[in-house]
């Protein structure tokens, strides 16, 4: 037996087809470029959104931002005078601009009134001090004899002066070195205004601020240090977009199977004009849906059902209703009457009928209607901003609420909680992607 291969009986036959695949990769990558844009800035570094060149693949590579947003992290406020830091890099740029040094393998001791921020710190030893909590959970300890921190990263809020510094590596940038404060006869001239040298021990009187990365801090007769937990926020804010979007499907199948089940198999008065009337008009009401929305909004007030999560399914569902009703009505207008009708002589009810052979056949419907209900659900932000409080906001608007202020906002968390947001949507997509396939191609588009 010859295993025959067709191939096109024309050059340009192929060479067409060359072409138009080409072109769909061409256009999904223009599609997908936003999506892998935003992930690729989600795992950099924080503040390193605002520059002159767009890095396809990062050069550092970090997952801080999904860890700050999923788990937080505690950041420390210190203030002392007697400080030892002992930090795998770190850097003390002069508060008049002269210098900066850069400092690998590092030991800063210094004797200066000082505060200094500490970012995803713990305690690892403590002794003495006066300690209370505040409602939030902040820990504020009071005149500790002496207390040794871990750290990610160490910055001082002001200059720091006195201090004492030995590295195994120091790199040192000037503005100009006549007027550096400096003593560099010791280190070897790389670069124009660039200094280094190796196994240095050095005093810098006019000190600087102090940034320190994967460091140690120590510190004797300490005023006082405050720790508070930053981030972690997102898990309670997923939880409330999760019941909401739960309760939105569960109430919208309620509520749509028995009526898609009316307008596919009964026969009443109106049966062909009421479904259409009410999908159009609820869909294309335009200024309308600002006036029920104002009326919606008096109705609650009046009603006391302001700040409540659980109004919100209802008010989803009801408004989905129309639109779902008629894309299950579709699907089960393709299903045969011959079942119901089968189900009927042996002496079935019409509940049983929807329960024992409507359902189980017409799962890829339910299963689309679900999935548009789950997404009107979880995305909705002009319902929930208006009527619930920040304690009891859903993911939506506090993603909302992120862009408050455009000038600080941290766009390589933003990012990573925009991804967090759709993973939900895409994990159902990707679960229930057949039968959505063929609830739309054999209900939706089959009249």
């Amino acid at each position: 037996m010859k295993l025959k291969v067709e191939l096109p009986k024309r050059k340009d036959e192929l060479l067409k087809s060359f072409v138009l695949t080409l072109l769909a990769l061409f256009v999904l990558a223009i599609l997908l470029f936003p999506v892998y844009y935003m992930a690729m800035l989600s795992v950099k570094p924080s503040g390193t959104l605002a520059t002159t060149e767009i890095d396809l693949i990062p050069d550092k590579v970090t997952f801080s931002n999904y860890r700050d947003l999923l788990f937080g992290h505690t950041e420390g406020l210190i203030k002392t005078t007697n400080f030892e830091i002992n930090a795998k890099k770190g850097t003390i740029k002069d508060s008049l601009n002269r210098y900066e040094i850069e400092l690998h393998e590092a030991r800063i001791v210094g004797s200066y009134s000082s505060r200094f921020t500490l970012i995803d710190t713990e305690i690892l030893e403590r002794k003495g001090g006066e300690e209370r909590q505040e409602p939030d959970g902040t820990q504020i300890i009071v005149r500790g004899e002496s207390i040794k921190l871990n750290a990610n990263q160490i910055e001082s809020t002001g200059g720091v002066k006195n201090l004492k510094v030995s590295a195994q590596k120091v790199i040192i940038t000037v503005s100009s070195p006549n007027e550096v404060p400096l003593y560099l006869s010791k280190f070897t001239k790389i670069d124009e205004n660039t200094y280094e040298a190796q196994n240095v021990e050095m005093e810098i009187k006019d000190g600087g601020i102090i940034t320190a990365e994967e460091a140690t801090f120590t510190t004797t007769n300490f005023a006082f240090i405050r720790l508070a937990k930053v981030g972690g926020e997102v898990p309670d804010y997923m939880k409330r977009s999760l019941l909401i979007a739960s309760l939105t499907v569960i109430l919208t199948l309620l509520f749509v199977i028995p009526s898609a089940y009316a307008f596919s198999r009964l026969k009443f008065f109106g049966r062909e004009h009421v479904l259409y009337f009410y999908l159009m008009f609820t869909q294309v009401a335009g200024g309308l849906g600002i006036a029920g929305l104002v009326a919606l909004y008096g109705m609650l007030v009046k009603l006391h059902l302001t700040n409540n999560i659980f109004v919100l399914p209802v008010i989803y569902a009801a408004g989905g209703v129309p639109f779902n009703t008629w894309l299950l009505k579709s699907y089960l207008d393709s299903i045969p009457p011959d079942f119901d009708e089968a189900a009927l002589v042996d002496g079935a009810g019409y509940l049983q009928i929807i329960r024992h052979v409507l359902i189980p056949m017409a799962l890829p419907g339910l299963a689309t209607v679900a999935i548009f209900a789950f997404i009107g659900g979880w995305t909705e932000l002009i319902l929930a901003n208006l009527l619930l409080n920040q304690e009891n906001y859903p993911l939506t608007v506090w993603l909302y609420t992120m862009l408050a202020n455009l000038r600080s906002i941290s766009w390589n968390q933003f990012a990573a909680a925009a991804l967090v947001f759709a993973l939900p949507v895409f994990i159902m997509f990707l679960l229930a992607q057949n039968y959505v396939r063929s609830g739309l191609t054999l209900g939706g588009l089959k009249e």
